[in-house]
């Protein structure tokens, strides 16, 4: 797999802690647990695609990772932006890990 992959893996790996870590604040909010559960099956998905098949990105990595930014800029991104006026901390940990992707 390729550093740009492994990056963004790992970027993806760190927001879906800050969301398990913050599961309290967003957990009644039904229009993100659903994004949420996708988002981390596909972040599983592309943990184990990229242990198989080392080297290269693939079609399956790449859908994938298009897959991902999509959730992320549909739900993820929304969400978080109408966090900023309720939890302004929560917020800036997510921006902050979003920008360093």
């Amino acid at each position: 797999m390729d550093r740009t992959t492994i990056n963004q893996l790992e970027t993806y790996k760190a927001i879906e802690a800050v969301c398990v870590e913050n599961h309290s604040i967003w957990t009644n909010v039904k229009e993100f647990r659903g994004p949420f559960s996708r988002f981390a099956l596909k972040v599983a998905q592309l943990d184990l695609l990229s242990e198989k098949d080392g080297s290269s990105l693939n079609p399956r990595l790449e859908n994938l990772i298009r897959d991902i930014e999509q959730i992320l800029k549909t739900h993820f991104d929304r969400y978080f932006d109408y966090l900023q006026q309720k939890n302004s901390e929560l917020y800036q940990v997510y921006n902050h890990i979003r920008r360093s992707s």
